[in-house]
């Protein structure tokens, strides 16, 4: 560009700039400072020709906060946003935006003052007075209210579509952990994955020979899963893709044998039950197919089972509901009778499901019930307001609904916590790259009300509008649920008391990595009185476990945890995979472990940038809870590393994280002003008949 060509606006913000510089009042400025007004008169702004010169310098202060925070420099955008309402002190949009700063910084506190201030001057809006609603009912009410849901039917899924047949007579659906479920279709013998919206993924119709009136489906830790045949009489066993690895059983009334296979469990061993309709009883068989016992006859304990139906497995027993005696038998493993419970309190009992709090989802024709088998409360969950025929399973999907199968009604059922409904969606823009306008890239998180991560969703669920238009196509071209890797800052504790145990903390390293590989990607943080990133992702796996270790003369007893944490959650801010910091260390926590940031401090600039908390303890920790409290709070878990099998499961719970980040593409057409005009997007998420909404903006690259 030519320097005529120039805007005008760019002569006038060096002009500005040059007069503000001119009237700071330093020595070294050349200029002479204001003079000096009374406290209780307002200062008027420095306006030469008409301009105010004060709001074109807060004005520019505000975009390079902007700019900072679109960056993930959240403390380069507080101070920016400050200086701007330091000139011009009700600017709401300014303020709105220092709260975005604050929360994304970890200060949800201060963020939410900022929000309020917002909403007193009158500047609010309903997104806003929304997300200060739901971010203050996080403070710690979550937990109380489970057990006490309210549900409400929001949909259904109608086995056909057009002139598609999706599913029929279904008999059971599983969840998945990426929003999406199984529905086992009893009338086309086959499996059906519908994704959150409903929508076929795929089908599973049993290899070469294909399901005889498939019934029942269990999902093994591995991914590979066991079908229950209820006209072919036995079991089959799958990979996680569908093909067939073995058969279990086979027609007939001797060990070994099925009649009517119907509902499955698998036990902690990996051993597989069955409850059979004809023969009345249920089998076991091990993890490797081979019959060990049946269970449930007439004997002197028990009565036997006259229509045995769901079974599952908990703390060490096996609950077998009997849809014609309306009770529920427990058995150990070994097929001993122990006692029985909830009789005469049931219709007609179908399939159990076991909840990840420990309570049973029961299916009872058409009501679903919860039952606290450690409390003993049976809770009635729906009557799906009186349209439900013979609900026989029900689960509850990543997301936090109720999905039931309706086996005469031939559809699937969705209910949906009332509170849920009526809080809608948390949707918050965490970024927008304008780097390669007009192309722009906006990062989206969505959550629960209680901030658990709403998965498996895709363009369909999303309406972007940048200055109320909506732009041609939007595109999504990465959700964080569907990555299978994991960016993680390993943050290694330099306490005394670690230097002794440096080979076990090499060892250790070593071995994380192990576990890991083709999983994580490592940086590695020096948790010292200064911490430093002592390694770079895509280092050798000697090299991080090496770095792990670091030098002895670093281990120092003003080593500072909280400095160290905040800077393994920074080098993570830039990666949109899913994010976990493992700490490593001997657990123990001095008492100025939180001298520069506090506790929640802590949590929440992990919490709010969706960044999972592990802790690896090299000895028996001596010290407080705060380190199991990080990990509870984020959804992470503490490992002991000094037990053999300690990380035996560290791989699955970093496979299993949930992540409500997604990525949308769009392509800008509003003027820039050559970077100057701020561009103003919302993004409005839909799910069954949950939405939530937010709004930010950003500017274009700077032309000059």
């Amino acid at each position: 560009m030519s320097p005529v060509s120039l805007p005008w606006r760019f002569f006038l913000a060096a002009a500005c700039t040059l007069y503000v510089l001119g009237c700071s009042g330093d020595e070294n400025s050349g200029g002479a400072a204001p003079p000096e007004l009374p406290a209780e008169a307002p200062l008027p702004s420095p306006a030469v020709g008409g301009l105010d010169f004060e709001q074109l310098q807060a004005d520019e202060d505000f975009r390079w906060g902007v700019r900072a925070f679109h960056n993930g420099f959240y403390n380069e955008a507080i101070l920016s946003f400050q200086k701007s309402l330091a000139l011009k002190p009700h600017a709401g949009l300014t303020r709105t935006w220092l709260g975005r700063a604050y929360y994304l910084g970890g200060f949800t506190a201060a963020a939410i003052a900022e929000w309020k201030t917002v909403r007193l001057s009158g500047q609010g809006t309903p997104i806003l007075e929304n997300f200060i609603e739901i971010l203050e009912g996080r403070q710690g009410i979550g937990a109380e209210l489970s057990g006490a849901e309210r549900w409400v039917l929001t949909g259904e899924i109608e086995g056909k579509a057009g002139e598609e047949i999706v599913f029929s007579r279904p008999t059971t659906v599983r969840a998945r952990g990426d929003g999406s479920f199984f529905v086992v279709s009893y009338m086309t013998n086959e499996i059906t994955q519908l994704d959150s919206n409903g929508l076929v993924r795929r089908r599973l119709r049993g290899g070469l020979t294909g399901f005889d009136r498939p019934f029942d489906m269990a999902i093994a830790g591995d991914g590979s899963f066991y079908v229950s045949e209820f006209q072919g009489d036995r079991i089959t066993k799958c990979s996680s893709s569908g093909s067939v690895m073995a058969v279990l059983g086979g027609k007939g009334r001797g060990p070994g044998k099925l009649l009517g296979p119907q509902y499955l469990a698998l036990d902690a061993e990996g051993s597989v039950y069955v409850s059979e309709r004809a023969n009345r009883r249920v089998s076991k068989f091990n993890r490797n197919g081979e019959f060990t016992l049946s269970f449930g006859e007439p004997d002197e304990f028990y009565p036997g089972f006259l229509f045995p139906t769901g079974i599952v497995f908990y703390n060490g027993f096996i609950y077998v509901a009997d849809g014609l005696r309306r009770h529920i038998a427990v058995f150990d493993t070994s097929g001993n009778y122990h006692a029985t419970i909830l009789e005469d309190s049931l219709g007609a009992p179908e399939g159990i499901t076991l909840l990840e709090d420990g309570r049973f989802l029961m299916a009872d024709t058409q009501r679903l019930f919860t039952y606290d088998v450690e409390g003993g409360e049976l809770r009635l969950v729906s009557d799906f307001s009186g349209s439900a025929q013979r609900v026989l399973g029900a689960d509850i999907d990543a997301n936090g609904n109720i999905i039931a199968a309706d086996f005469n009604a031939g559809k699937v059922h969705l209910l949906s916590e009332i509170g849920g409904i009526s809080s809608g969606l948390t949707v918050m823009i965490k970024r927008i790259s304008a780097s390669e306008y007009p192309d722009i890239f906006v990062d989206v998180h969505v959550s629960s009300r209680y901030g658990k991560p709403v998965v498996g969703l895709d363009e369909r669920n999303f309406i972007l509008t940048e200055a109320r238009l909506r732009p041609a196509s939007v595109e999504m071209p990465f959700a964080a649920y569907r990555s299978r890797s994991v960016d993680v800052s390993l943050v290694a504790s330099r306490s005394p008391s670690m230097e002794s145990q440096r080979e076990l903390v090499v060892r250790a390293a070593r071995d994380i990595g192990e576990r890991l590989e083709g999983l994580a990607s490592f940086r590695v943080i020096s948790a010292g009185p200064s911490p430093a990133l002592v390694s770079q992702p895509g280092a050798a796996r000697e090299a991080v476990a090496q770095a792990a270790a670091d030098k002895a003369e670093n281990y120092q007893p003003d080593w500072a945890f909280d400095l160290g944490v905040r800077l393994g959650v920074t080098e993570l801010l830039s990666v949109r995979n899913k994010r976990a910091l493992i700490f490593l260390s001997d657990g123990n926590l001095p008492d100025s472990s939180f001298g520069s940031y506090g506790l929640q401090e802590t949590l929440d600039y992990m919490r709010n940038n969706c960044v999972v908390f592990y802790a690896v303890y090299t000895s028996v920790p001596q010290g407080q809870g705060e380190l199991e409290f990080l990990a509870r709070e984020t959804g992470g878990k503490v490992y002991s590393y000094f037990n053999a099998e300690a990380l035996s499961g560290l791989r699955g719970d970093l496979e299993s994280q949930t992540d409500g980040s997604y990525l949308l593409r769009y392509r800008s057409t509003h003027e820039t002003d050559f970077g100057r005009v701020y561009i103003p997007v919302e993004v409005e998420t839909l799910l069954v008949r949950r939405s939530g909404r937010d709004e930010t903006g950003f500017f274009a690259p700077l032309e000059f």
